[in-house]
């Protein structure tokens, strides 16, 4: 029995996508396997030249290597809650989206933030994509064993989405964009996939706040583990994650460097204002900060100051990253 996909279609051709059986199909009967329980909605991209592709492909086989982020042997999902909400923004995410709201995470690699929203909030679908079909098992795997209904996890190329354009009420993409060949593209393709009205979330290595990742990383490749004295999160974390948080820190094959103007300018290409960003560009963040609450986005001093001091602040635990959150206008 043929079953239409609202939100889905075909990532070569923007098609409404049919489900039948086990695999996925558009009306040409273009087939997408189902495996593990994951539908692989990936291609490799229409317009790419060799180099990015090769990039592309790079990324792809590190986090198959390299599951990020790894889990816990939690005994519970409330053990999973409890220990997740120890991430304040995690938290108070959980507490402000509001009910009955599609929501989108594109990288989510092996899905805590995901998982923990289906756990949390009483939205009406939750999406998980990845370019690593490794890791997406990790986060299926734990979404069965948990019992989470409401959400699904595809794999998915960022830059040919699976998704229908203006369709989310949020999209979070945290960490991911500086990984990929083109941030810039990137943003447009998922920016595009919000509805008007809704809301967008992003993360990016910052240019100043990432320096002293920086240092760790040339002091890893000179001693090894014994250079990482400096990485203070790395001694809050279990063994079981230290593997994976050391790769995707000093190993990774991709990565770029980005400022508050930068994001900036491609909220504005989108018609996207600014709301608010982590850390503040004015001010400084509480514990129960308003996510979607206007903020000031200051002037050029401010915002190179805010830039600067996070190379002292390590209340940022992902080493240098600087969130954005924006809302498309209607």
């Amino acid at each position: 029995m043929n079953k239409k996909i609202n939100d889905l279609i075909c990532p070569n051709d923007g098609s409404r996508l049919i489900k039948r059986s086990s695999k996925f199909y558009h009306f040409k009967d273009f087939k997408y396997p189902v495996i593990s329980g994951i539908p692989c909605l990936y291609i490799d991209t229409n317009n790419n030249n060799k180099i990015n592709l090769k990039k592309l492909n790079n990324v792809k086989k590190f986090y198959s290597k390299y599951p990020f982020p790894n889990y816990n042997n939690f005994d519970n999902i409330q053990r999973f809650v409890k220990k997740t909400k120890e991430n304040n923004f995690s938290k108070i995410l959980s507490q402000q989206i509001g009910e009955n709201k599609k929501i989108l995470e594109i990288g989510c690699g092996t899905g805590q933030l995901t998982n923990y929203l289906a756990a949390t909030t009483f939205s009406k679908k939750i999406y998980g994509t990845d370019i690593s079909l490794n890791s997406l098992k990790l986060a299926n795997d734990f979404r069965r064993k948990n019992n989470l209904t409401n959400i699904e996890f595809f794999q998915m190329n960022l830059f040919n989405p699976c998704f229908r354009k203006n369709s989310m009420d949020l999209v979070i993409s945290t960490g991911v964009l500086h990984h990929t060949y083109n941030p810039e593209i990137g943003f447009y393709r998922i920016a595009e996939l919000v509805k008007p009205g809704g809301y967008i979330i992003i993360s990016l290595y910052n240019y100043l706040g990432r320096f002293v990742s920086l240092v760790n990383r040339f002091l890893y490749q000179l001693f090894g583990f014994k250079g990482l004295f400096l990485d203070q999160y790395l001694k809050s974390i279990s063994s079981q994650k230290k593997s994976s948080w050391i790769q995707d820190q000093y190993n990774h094959p991709l990565e770029s460097l980005h400022s508050i103007d930068e994001v900036l300018s491609w909220l504005k290409k989108k018609q996207i204002t600014f709301i608010s960003s982590i850390p503040k560009i004015i001010g400084k963040i509480n514990k129960d900060e308003k996510l979607f609450k206007k903020q000031l986005a200051g002037d050029k001093i401010d915002r190179f100051n805010v830039q600067f001091e996070m190379i002292f602040n390590y209340q940022f635990k992902e080493a240098g990253l600087f969130m954005m959150i924006g809302k498309k206008k209607k």
